[in-house]
């Protein structure tokens, strides 16, 4: 399986003014290692590859995991084994994932509804540790939540499970390194797909 990272090496080390080749191994396995924890947290499939989603029909909205939906690639949607044009007999947000029909599909069974398309950012693929790599281009925002993200957990990986520390004048409490920063969390929220939007 192969890895991604939402943000580079050379990026990293820039915002961490970090010249020498020391940490290039540890930065990029944070990269790696990050960049899976945003794509959970996105509740999306950023890769841009072909996918094929089942759905339980008896909506009229059907939510793709893998977006900016393309276009221009061949997309197929079939409910209860009949074939359905875009423009005809549903709608196609291309940035959101969205399948919008202009009716209710009317329920049969689970899985009776699938869509097979092509989704998702774009990457340069790489070797990085011996692991195939995928450099995704991004938005700029995911990418700097990202970086964020990557510097924090660098300068405190010697501290990971220290949130606070007693002084004889009071305490003072720390973020946890590993969770995901507030200033991260929104940042990224503009582009979460909601668990709900199936």
């Amino acid at each position: 399986m192969s890895s991604l990272m939402l943000v580079s090496l050379s990026e990293v080390k820039a915002f961490l003014d970090i010249t020498v080749t020391d940490y290039d191994s540890l930065i990029n396995t944070l990269i790696q290692n990050v960049s899976d924890r945003i794509q959970t947290f996105l509740n999306r499939q950023l890769l841009k590859e072909q996918r094929t989603q089942y759905f339980t029909t008896g909506r009229r909205k059907y939510y793709v995991s893998g977006y900016p939906v393309d276009n221009t690639a061949t997309i197929t949607v079939v409910v209860d084994t009949s074939a359905q044009t875009v423009n005809d007999d549903y709608y196609l947000w291309a940035d959101e994932g969205l399948f919008e029909f202009d009716y209710t599909t009317t329920f049969t069974q689970p899985k009776e509804m699938y869509i097979t398309y092509t989704g998702g950012y774009t990457g340069s693929l790489t070797m990085v540790g011996g692991k195939t790599t995928y450099v995704l281009s991004v938005p700029d925002a995911i990418g700097y939540a990202c970086l964020l993200q990557v510097a924090f957990v660098f300068r405190r990986r010697k501290d990971i499970g220290l949130t606070s520390i007693s002084l004889p004048d009071g305490s003072v409490s720390t973020l946890y390194a590993g969770d995901l920063l507030p200033e991260v969390k929104n940042i990224l929220r503009m582009y979460r797909k909601s668990p709900m939007d199936y």
